[in-house]
């Protein structure tokens, strides 16, 4: 049974390794290097699969109700088999591709070219590729596997330095524009040709990665807890001195990255505020009240084009008018209360009539909410209002005096200012009687109203605040184009920013900054894989959804609720298979999200 599961896990490896050659995230990044020459974006995903599937067999098995790790022995020998079947699954591809020829293969799978079959190869002819291809697998595999069964002391250093090591390498377009704004020599550090780390870099960073892993393994409870005796017990402090030192540290961050990043990644990073302004308010919405919205991209586009109407913008189109059907000439900080205003009434007329419907009726019907907004602001209809498809010039660029901020680095700092804002006004909403109130409808809506919570008013609540605050988005979005067409306004958008919400933690602030960091800003540093942006954005939201389903920051109370549910169930389970009926037993899981 145990070798027949390593087989199938290692199937399943060779399919992906399969898919990824046929998306082109092989074949297509054999330019891309991380380290030296030698290790590339397009062999890393190559033998990656294998690497997993190796480190998944090894992982410890439930054996009559009790965890049992593997030995070393018994990793390696998992960990082998799965990574050959990967191996060999991917070989059987390639060698049916070489037998009836790429050629026919292409017209169907466009990424299916004579350098993915060359590269896949090694170079050398078909069969002997495979032979390699395998072997290397099993080898990548082994490395999974014994890394799984390592003392822990071991598997953390090692893991630390691997995975930053590779960070370093993804970073190649931000850390050495860093290193030129300090003045400080890069070359021994980055390669000077192809930009992928030197092999004495990499050495470094791995050696001071796992460095401060070891001292965080043994000494990091020791410090924290002489940092909480020493100044959390003179101060009284609120938070912990270790968050609170690392909260300065990443404030400290926030304010010199343009100053160190220069203003290609500047524009960057001006996005992911833009989008992170978008994410507090939908966190609310659906992280605090429970309210699956999938039109928020109505409150992204209203914020944009109000303001463009209160600011005196001019309309786009040949042969109209450029002057809007209703249109205000106010100054910046005088409109955006207006269109937030505009925005909070807006969410309650998208709210009442959806306040009877819950779960995935809601989600529908704001769906289609939400492509309506793009349906009209395209249509002829409102031409004469937001010039339809061709949209609005002249956007106000938010200056005070004559400093502006177009410009990359300084409208970093005003939306990193609204963010700021934004936050704090969701922190205080969560821990206020409103935030408690959310809560409790979102765990139990029944039980909240019998409880005496007007539901119907915090849910007009939700939707009146969450569209508020992502009418600043838009708003900001405005000012930094400068101009809108309808294109800037899919659905998409609401996809993009629910992903950020739920990859980074439902109801939790930090998290979304992290989600929106991730999934905005890394594919934006990453131009390379521009195209390969949503497939990212799904990859992600499933890895986290099965692995991680809390988010990588996630809430306390959120992360506690889906620790009690999974109890229940495994209690539950167990029972089951002792011979209790359901009947005795009762419900497997009290918790409800």
């Amino acid at each position: 049974m145990a070798a027949r599961r390593w087989v199938r896990t290692g199937a399943f490896a060779g399919i992906v390794t399969i898919f990824l050659a046929l998306v082109g995230l092989i074949g297509g990044f054999t330019d891309v290097f991380l380290i030296g020459d030698e290790v590339t974006f397009a062999g890393l995903m190559l033998l990656l699969p294998a690497f997993v599937a190796g480190f998944v067999a090894a992982a410890p098995r439930i054996e009559g109700g009790e965890r049992r790790e593997m030995s070393l022995g018994e990793a390696a020998v998992a960990a082998a088999v799965a990574a050959a079947s990967a191996g060999f699954v991917f070989a059987l591809a390639v060698l049916f591709t070489d037998l009836i020829g790429d050629e026919r293969i292409r017209p169907i799978f466009l990424n299916v070219s004579p350098s993915l079959m060359e590269f896949v190869a090694f170079g050398q002819s078909t069969v002997v590729g495979a032979v390699i291809l395998v072997a290397l697998s099993t080898m990548a595999g082994v490395l999974g596997g014994v890394l799984r069964a390592a003392p822990p002391v071991i598997r953390r250093p090692v893991t630390a330095a691997v995975v930053v090591t590779v960070l370093f390498g993804f970073l190649q377009r931000v850390i050495p524009i860093a290193l030129d704004q300090l003045s400080l020599e890069r070359d021994w550090l980055y390669h000077p040709i192809h930009d992928g780390l030197t092999w004495v870099g990499a050495a470094v960073v791995a050696a001071i990665s796992a460095g401060i892993s070891l001292l965080n393994t043994r000494f990091g409870a020791r410090v924290r807890g002489s940092l909480s005796s020493s100044i959390g017990g003179r101060s009284g402090l609120a938070m912990s001195p270790v968050r609170l030192i690392a909260s300065v540290a990443a404030v400290a961050l926030l304010i010199a990255a343009p100053l160190l990043l220069g203003s290609v990644i500047s524009e960057v990073l001006g996005t992911v505020m833009v989008f992170a302004l978008l994410g507090i308010g939908l966190n609310i919405v659906v992280g605090y009240a429970g309210l699956l919205d999938l039109g928020y991209v109505f409150f992204f586009a209203l914020g944009a084009y109000s303001l463009a109407l209160l600011t005196g913008a001019t309309l786009n189109v040949y042969g109209v008018p450029p002057d809007p059907a209703i249109s205000g000439d106010l100054n910046f900080y005088i409109a955006i209360p207006i269109v937030m205003l505009i925005a909070a009434a807006a969410g309650l007329l998208v709210g009442a009539p959806v306040l009877r419907l819950r779960g995935d009726y809601l989600a529908l019907v704001t769906l289609g909410l939400g492509e309506m907004v793009t349906v009209l602001v395209g249509s002829p209809w409102l031409v004469p209002l937001v010039g339809g498809p061709s949209g609005m010039r002249g956007i106000t660029d938010a200056a005070i005096g004559g400093f502006a901020f177009r410009d990359p680095q300084r409208f970093y700092y005003l939306a990193l200012a609204f963010v700021a804002l934004a936050a704090f006004l969701s922190w205080r909403l969560a821990t206020s009687r409103i935030g408690r109130a959310w809560t409790a409808m979102r765990e139990d809506e029944q039980t909240a109203d019998a409880m005496g919570i007007s539901t119907t008013r915090f849910k007009l609540l939700a939707f009146a605040i969450g569209g508020a605050i992502g009418s600043l988005g838009g708003a900001l979005f405005a000012v930094k184009i400068g101009s809108l067409t309808p294109a800037s306004f899919q659905v998409i958008v609401s996809i993009q920013v629910l992903g950020l919400v739920i990859l980074g933690g439902l109801g939790s602030i930090p998290g979304v900054l992290v989600g929106a960091l991730v999934l905005v800003g890394l594919p934006g540093l990453l131009r390379e894989f521009e195209e390969y942006r949503f497939l990212a954005y799904g990859a992600a939201v499933v890895a986290v959804m099965v692995l991680r389903p809390q988010g990588l920051v996630p809430n306390v109370r959120r992360s506690r609720e889906l620790q009690e549910e999974e109890r229940a169930q495994d209690e539950w389970a167990k029972a089951v298979e002792e011979g209790e009926t359901p009947g005795e037993l009762g419900p497997p899981a009290e918790v409800t999200t």
